[in-house]
């Protein structure tokens, strides 16, 4: 009882916050109301780190990889390449880092490190975007129910893009509002003679570099921020992704995480088919086991479900039709114990190594199996072969 309450309990501290959040997060925006920085950005980190151990917990299995069915939590493949996943997580940490800076000094930032912000924001935005898109349009597509944990991993990005959209669009106004101001002041003729990208000693150079300074005059005088930052963030992206590349990334990592994928909206990748490994119980060695030792051969079908086959497999299974051909009745004893112990120790071959210790402990066996195969049967190579073929 005590196990199942805190089992509850997690399970609430790890649903609810998102849901509601987003709820309110949604009311505040209608209404107009807006959140202090220090709430957000508390609310972005604990929402992250929640996504992060969300995604640990639910351990999908690359595109490569067959889905255990009655083992894997989820029948769908990961959404992002584990390979190229590293290019995401930067570019969110910096959209992140880009919204916290033009949040807490919209109204006092350099225009040349607001307008680098917006373009960070941008970049934040396209980055979750497609985040949303993969995982909506790739669930979507395949016409399961909408999977929770799915679910709970858009609530990030989505409210990233929302709270961006409108800080955006209080900064261009606020931008606007401020060139109309300076404006109405210099026709008024109040300090007509003033013009703000001039340097002098009451008014000094922000930068040391004259490049720098240059670019803050003309930002200084545009109304122009969005389309600027719109201008720079394929710069930026540039030198995003070249200090990924110090890290095993390649130039187009941020396409691959998305692209090296099966079951999602942009994945191009087939992954191998499910299977089934509690069905028989030498099929989980046929599956976890290393490939080099237990070598599975093909896929095999099995009431109705697919499952890995080897040859050890194989011999086992053309060993036991051939005994329920000959001595029924010792095979129907032999079947019993097997269902019997066979399957709680098949429930313990959760690792490679256990399965490959199975594996070398069966062969022994498998010489006999053979070795009555051969004995017993015309064509026992053909009897072996003939094993979870769709006949």
């Amino acid at each position: 009882m005590g196990y199942a309450l805190l089992f509850f309990l997690f399970l609430g501290l790890m649903l609810i916050p998102g849901p509601l959040f987003t709820v309110w997060n949604i009311r505040n925006l209608l209404l107009h109301r807006e959140h202090t920085g220090k709430f957000e950005a508390m609310v972005f980190g604990v929402g992250s780190l929640y996504s992060l151990l969300l995604y640990g917990l639910w351990s999908p299995r690359g595109w490569e990889e067959s889905i255990l069915i009655n083992q894997d939590m989820s029948s769908l493949h990961e959404p992002f390449s584990r390979t190229h996943i590293l290019s995401i997580l930067i570019l969110m940490l910096a959209g992140l880092v880009s919204y916290a800076y033009l949040k807490s000094k919209k109204e006092t930032a350099p225009p040349l490190a607001a307008v680098l912000s917006m373009a960070g924001v941008y970049l934040g935005i396209l980055v979750n975007l497609l985040v949303i898109i993969q995982l909506f349009g790739g669930v979507a597509a395949f016409g399961n129910v909408f999977p929770g944990d799915v679910l709970l991993l858009m609530l990030v990005p989505f409210n990233y893009i929302l709270l961006s959209v409108n800080l955006l669009i209080q900064v261009v106004k606020a931008q606007s509002r401020s060139v109309r101001e300076r404006d109405m002041s210099i026709v008024s003729g109040g300090d007509s003679e003033r013009k703000p990208e001039v340097v002098s000693k009451e008014n000094p150079a922000p930068y040391k570099s004259r490049f720098f300074n240059d670019c803050n005059r003309i930002l200084a005088a545009s109304e122009h921020w969005a389309l600027y930052a719109l201008l720079l963030s394929l710069p930026l992206l540039c030198v995003i992704i070249a200090a990924l590349l110090l890290f095993g990334q390649k130039p187009d990592s941020v396409i691959r995480a998305f692209t090296e994928t099966s079951d999602w909206a942009l994945s191009t990748k087939i992954s191998p088919p499910s299977v089934v490994i509690d069905s028989h119980y030498l099929c989980t060695v046929a599956l976890r086991g290393h490939k080099k030792l237990v070598k599975p051969q093909r896929l095999g079908i099995r009431r109705g479900s697919k499952i890995m086959v080897n040859r050890q497999l194989c011999v086992a299974n053309a060993f036991e039709q051939l005994l329920e051909e000959r001595t029924p009745r010792f095979h129907r004893e032999l079947r019993r114990f097997y269902d019997t112990y066979g399957y709680p120790i098949s429930r313990h071959i959760r690792t490679p190594l256990t399965a490959d210790i199975i594996y070398l402990l069966m062969k022994p066996l498998e010489w006999m199996f053979v070795t009555v195969l051969y004995l017993f049967d015309t064509n026992p190579e053909d009897r072996i072969a003939r094993q979870y073929l769709p006949l």
